[in-house]
Parts: C-alpha cells; sequence; structure tokens
C-alpha cells in the first residue's frame, strides 16, 4: 500500500449501518481509516466524507493480500448482517497477519461462531443500543456503565462504601493492569496519582483489559451497595 501505516490506522470491512459510523466516529477522533465494502454506490456515497474507502471483493485471497493489510494492528468486520461473508473476511484478516480482528454479530449465536472461526473480539451493537434504549425508556440506568476501545473497557466504578483513604491503597486489592483515568467527586481529578485520597461516594472512570474489568464489575455487583 502506497500509504505507511501505523498503529492509529483502522481497517474496516462493510461500510454500512454499524461500518459506516464506525468510520466517521474514529476519523473524529483524529484516527486513519481504510474502508473496503464490495458495493460501488456505497464507496461513491462516502467518498466524499471518508478519506481512504475502496471498492473491492474483500472474500478474494489474492485481492485482499494486495493491499499489504498486515500493516493494520486492528482490523473491523462489520459485516453482521452476513455471517458467512464475516467468516470468510475473518480468517483471510488472520491469514494475512492482522494482529486484531473484531466483528459485529447480530446474535449471540453468530457471536460464537465468529470466535471460534478466529476472532479476537466480537461486538453485538444492536443488542447493546437495544439495552442500552431499553434503560432509558424505564428511567433505570445500568449500574456499570461501559465504553469499548478494541479489548480495553472503560467502566464508571465506586469503590466500596466504607473506604477512605489513598488511590493506591485502594488499587491495590486489584489487578495491576487496571489504570484509573479520573476520579469525580467534589472536584474532577485526572489522571490521580497513588497518592489522591479517594472519598465515601466517589466515583472512579477505570480503563483495562476486558477481564480485569469484568472481575472488578462483578465484584461490585457481589457488594450489592
Amino acid at each position: 500500500m502506497a500509504q505507511k501505516r501505523s498503529r492509529e490506522d483502522y481497517l474496516i470491512v462493510g461500510l454500512t449501518g454499524f461500518g459506516e459510523n464506525l468510520a466517521f466516529a474514529l476519523e473524529d477522533l483524529g484516527h486513519r481509516v481504510l474502508g473496503l465494502d464490495k458495493d460501488r454506490e456505497v464507496i461513491q456515497r462516502l467518498s466524499d466524507n471518508l478519506r481512504d474507502v475502496i471498492s473491492l471483493d474483500t472474500t478474494d485471497y489474492e485481492t485482499m493480500a494486495s493491499l499489504e493489510l498486515e500493516a493494520f494492528s486492528t482490523a473491523v468486520v462489520a459485516l453482521g448482517d452476513d455471517l458467512s461473508e464475516a467468516v470468510l473476511v475473518t480468517l483471510i484478516l488472520k491469514e494475512l497477519g492482522v494482529r486484531r480482528v473484531v466483528c459485529e454479530a447480530h446474535s449471540d449465536r453468530d457471536r460464537r461462531v465468529l470466535l471460534r472461526v478466529g476472532a479476537d473480539e466480537v461486538l453485538t451493537p444492536a443488542i447493546e443500543s437495544a439495552r442500552t434504549i431499553a434503560y432509558h425508556l424505564t428511567g433505570r440506568a445500568a449500574r456499570t456503565q461501559r465504553l469499548r476501545f478494541t479489548n480495553y473497557l472503560a467502566i464508571k466504578w465506586r469503590p466500596p462504601g466504607d473506604f477512605q483513604g489513598e488511590l493506591g491503597q485502594l488499587m491495590a486489592r486489584y489487578s495491576e493492569d487496571l489504570e484509573v483515568i479520573l476520579i469525580a467527586g467534589r472536584e474532577i481529578t485526572l489522571h490521580p496519582g497513588p497518592e489522591t485520597v479517594v472519598q465515601p461516594g466517589d466515583e472512579i472512570l477505570i480503563l483495562g483489559p476486558e477481564n480485569s474489568v469484568a472481575r472488578l464489575s462483578a465484584e461490585e455487583a457481589s457488594r450489592g451497595d
């Protein structure tokens, strides 16, 4: 490929619905995106708004190999409405050396299939959006609010209600790969140090690998506070 790619670049296969919105969101955040779609009309429609889009058959191995896609550390397969095509594209991307392949799925069954064929992570945006809307309509809020960044999650978390002390003491109880982004109490503290005092009722924004964040969420749910 003519352009040298970096870890900040993303490959998106499928530019309708979720894929299109994701491409715009990533570009808004300052990332470069290469978008691929077999539908020429889709590419023509998006070419004025996305910098780098190509129309091609993404299930053709030789065509995909010619693009030197191994330069991308993350690829998103946004083909949730066509499981067979998503499977083929996932297999091709992994064989071509893309380190992390994230797939869109429309059902839990599709999610399991994509994980079996080599997807590193599978998102179900339609299901997740429906849950968010359900909470909004019923006036409820999810106990732990999450944002996903590839294989990392950011969550808003409350420490144990009886804790009062320094942040370093609090986080020593949990996995070392969790990073505290901010503490919100009477004031907002960005990138707090281990000596920052945590007060009862403070909320903390934490980023970390999915497994570590899941354990933290499970601990919070089990407290019931």
